[in-house]
């Protein structure tokens, strides 16, 4: 799942690049257009300068003697290419990257800089050209001079101007690859702050404890208010629902009490009264229904006193732990059930001195349900074993028997409750296995089942130290 924090931070540092982007793209090609606008304007100042000060002092004498014999302006080689590399007043390379010539109105060469030969670089007309000489292509300025009637041409190197756009542009796309990685650390950092209130939340909400259904009160941001309101009202629906469910099991169970109490009386009344007749006739055939009678009112017993324990430990908010010999409670829960483990074997492995820190009275609980289940479902004199080890964290008891086991959707339903692995078989309420979890949750702890090899049921049960 994507994350807010993360998916936020990554959205405002691409609208910060795209915007820084686009703002780049824009402000290089606003340099281009002045780069090309400033160079255009030098170079016709540099040609009205050689106007003002050199042609318009040329002499009719001095022109014919410049027909016969053009000055040529030497220009020094240089391996300095860029603005970036060091550079003398001697060497330096943008002065090969500049031109000029001068010519009569016929076309005759009065002055030249070498570095672009005699040729004409302009065709006599008035304004700006291009134009190539070698590798390079050359913008050309034409101004013609009409005191001296002289052709002033200056001209500079293309690459003059790309290299300073050159750079123009590395500069602005270089802040944002720098910026890029400051800004999305300052925007997580920043969002780290802003989703603080969410983990406080969320931080509240897990340490919770499944009984824990009181409102939640921290100050939160105005956004989260209603969530933590809408929050609230649902806990109070929950916990308004589970007070009437207990209520309502703790009330039809001791209203139950009473007439099975009265049943269960009569019931006997009425077997000693059979028993007691000579009719041998009467007793065999009222022996099926007194037995059947006395079964279910066993069963209906077994199911009020499984309620009325149900809403005991549902309405329990903390318990009391303290060390207790785990060997002392197996043995404790062995002697009440004494009347159906002697048809097992037993193999316990449990270390000596072996503790948990647990109520000593709802853990009995719990072996007791787990251990009755395995002798219930399984077949007699075959082995149960319970185990159990400990480390530094955590304390493990494994209770395995050899009976019919549950499948993988049955263990998935066995901690619900009034659910019974097979009801036709089975004279239970369904509650025993959900009253345990629940008491192992009060521990802080957890119970699961698994299928056990080659048959039977592995319920494992983990208590933290």
């Amino acid at each position: 799942m994507f994350s807010l924090r993360f998916s936020l931070s990554l959205l405002m540092l691409v609208g910060i690049l795209l915007t820084v982007s686009v703002a780049s793209v824009l402000s290089s090609r606003d340099a281009m257009y002045e780069i090309e606008e400033l160079f255009d304007a030098e170079m016709v100042q540099t040609a009205k300068v050689l106007d003002l000060f050199y042609v318009k002092r040329l002499t009719a004498a001095k022109v014919a003697s410049l027909i016969e014999q053009p000055i040529r302006f030497h220009v020094s080689e240089s391996e300095i290419e860029t603005f970036a590399e060091q550079s003398t007043v001697e060497t330096l390379s943008y002065e090969r990257k500049l031109s000029f010539q001068l010519f009569t109105a016929a076309g005759e060469l009065l002055a030249y800089s070498d570095n672009t030969g005699v040729k004409p670089l302009t065709d006599f007309n008035h304004g700006y050209a291009y134009q190539a000489v070698g590798e390079h292509t050359w913008h050309v300025y034409s101004l013609f001079s009409t005191a001296q009637q002289v052709w002033i041409v200056t001209a500079q190197r293309d690459d003059v101007r790309q290299e300073l756009v050159d750079k123009i542009n590395a500069n602005s796309w270089r802040s944002p690859l720098i910026i890029a990685p400051i800004m999305l650390l300052i925007m997580l950092l920043v969002t780290y702050y802003l989703f603080k209130p969410i983990k406080l939340l969320e931080r509240h909400l897990a340490y919770r404890s499944a009984q824990d259904l009181a409102p939640i009160n921290i100050r939160l941001p105005s956004e989260l208010i209603t969530i933590q309101q809408s929050l609230n009202s649902y806990l109070a629906r929950i916990a308004d629902m589970m007070i009437r469910e207990r209520r309502f099991s703790a009330d039809a169970a001791h209203e139950l009490k009473t007439p099975l109490a009265i049943i269960k009386l009569h019931g006997d009344g009425l077997e000693s009264v059979i028993n007691s007749s000579t009719d041998e006739s009467l007793k065999q055939q009222a022996m099926p229904y007194t037995q059947a009678m006395g079964q279910g009112i066993k069963r209906m017993s077994h199911t009020v006193e499984q309620l009325l324990l149900l809403s005991r430990v549902d309405a329990i908010e903390a318990i009391n732990k303290a060390e207790c010999d785990l060997q002392s409670l197996i043995d404790n829960v062995i002697n009440q059930l004494v009347h159906i483990v002697a048809d097992y074997q037993w193999q316990l492995d449990i270390p000596k001195g072996l503790t948990v820190k647990a109520d000593s009275f709802y853990l009995e609980l719990v072996l007791k349900n787990i251990i009755e289940n395995a002798c219930k479902y399984s077949p007699k004199e075959s082995v149960i074993s319970i185990r159990a080890e400990q480390d530094a964290n955590q304390c493990v008891i494994n209770i395995i028997d050899q009976g019919i086991g549950m499948s993988a959707s049955e263990i998935d339903l066995a901690k619900n409750r009034f659910y019974r692995v097979d009801e036709n078989v089975s004279q239970g309420a369904g509650l025993g296995l959900s009253i345990c979890q629940l008491i192992i949750m009060l521990h802080q702890g957890d119970m699961s089942f698994h299928q056990a090899k080659p048959q039977g049921l592995k319920v494992n049960i983990v208590l933290p130290n």
